[in-house]
């Protein structure tokens, strides 16, 4: 969690905007946005957990009564209205803002939760999103959420590289895929994905890890990512076992030209989707356009992938303080693929790195 004046400001800004929008109070049950106020994680089930916020109050959690002792340790929220087992949770809310009125809700409350609000509140007098709001709040990092970011990067970094160490003929997409979760869980952060592909696999842009087997001459692409403290990162490398044929080398020599000159030349001000194209272009001018079969970049925070996305034909700015991927990739479909990925950083003098691992093909000699 970080320190509470930060999520005091949040608190404030969403707060004006309820004024400004005259609205009566935002709701936000579980989610990122709700972990970007509250300061907490939770995979809320059937029981309501919300955050309630009022215009000219301190913001509430509406909790099972059972579980205000558990949530009230990980949040800086004070006020907490607790409901029973046999209690209608929503009628709470309902005590608490009163009924008919204007709210504001993020886009990822259930359709469940939202006609079980409505239904007690006897109807909204108006609703509208709250999410545009706070998508553009947490777009621009922080220095305390960029740092954190940054560690994630070196735990991600010395994860991947040991899976690459140990490797081994036999073993399985699933069996490498342990080896960087495990390393990642003994280094304090939270595994959140880890995609080890083998072969032809590796030509498969978002395949999960399976039962293939690591042979002689396989490519070995490993996308895998973690978070700490809620902020995620994101890598991609790649390696071959054995020694790489001359298209591998060739392909990889291309994306690799495609992210190094993508860090050299995206910068604050330039559209997103321009800077698609300044990694497209390597690719293209390479001969292998029609095989970068995906955006360039996705940002990255709280979510793995939320704004912006760095994608053709997008006109949204990039500033300083986002945090995206840098992702080209080439995927000859039945052979291989080839894809590196960085994070980085918008700053005034160009994207800084919060991934560090070497590039360079990665040769395992089994």
């Amino acid at each position: 969690m970080l320190d509470e004046s930060v999520y005091k400001k949040r608190i404030d800004r969403v707060q004006k905007h309820i004024e400004n929008s005259s609205a009566d109070f935002a709701f936000l049950i579980p989610a990122p946005s709700f972990q970007y106020l509250a300061g907490f994680r939770y995979q809320m089930q059937e029981r309501l957990l919300a955050l309630v916020i009022r215009k000219d109050d301190e913001p509430t959690i509406v909790s099972p009564a059972f579980e205000v002792s558990g949530h009230s340790a990980h949040t800086w929220i004070k006020d907490f209205l607790p409901w029973a087992e046999d209690e209608n949770p929503y009628t709470k809310v309902t005590e608490l803002v009163g009924t008919n009125k204007v709210v504001l809700l993020d886009d990822s409350i259930p359709l469940g939760v939202y006609w079980s609000l409505e239904k007690a509140m006897g109807g909204f007098k108006d609703s509208a999103s709250i999410t545009p709001l706070i998508d553009q709040m947490r777009i621009s990092k922080s220095e305390t959420e960029i740092d954190l970011m940054k560690k994630a990067g070196h735990i991600i970094d010395r994860a991947v590289s040991k899976a690459f160490v140990e490797a081994q003929l036999g073993m399985t997409e699933v069996d490498v895929k342990q080896i960087v979760q495990s390393e990642i869980r003994r280094q304090g952060a939270s595994p959140t994905f880890a995609a080890v592909q083998f072969g032809e696999n590796s030509a498969l842009p978002h395949a999960d890890a399976g039962s293939r087997e690591l042979k002689n001459r396989d490519v070995i692409l490993m996308d895998c990512g973690c978070s700490l403290e809620g902020y995620n990162t994101d890598m991609t490398r790649v390696g071959v076992v054995g020694e790489p044929t001359e298209e591998i080398r060739q392909v990889h020599s291309t994306v690799l030209l495609a992210v190094e000159t993508a860090i050299e030349n995206i910068r604050a001000g330039m559209a997103c989707g321009a800077g698609d194209g300044v990694a497209r272009r390597v690719i293209d001018d390479a001969g292998y356009g029609e095989y970068f079969t995906h955006r360039l970049g996705h940002g990255i925070g709280l979510e793995v992938h939320e704004p912006p996305y760095v994608v053709r034909g997008s006109s949204e700015t990039l500033q300083t303080g986002m945090c995206h991927s840098i992702e080209p990739g080439i995927y000859l479909e039945g052979k291989f693929g080839i894809r590196i990925e960085d994070v980085v950083c918008i700053r005034e003098d160009g994207p800084e790195l919060l991934t560090f691992t070497s590039r360079d093909l990665i040769q395992l000699d089994l």
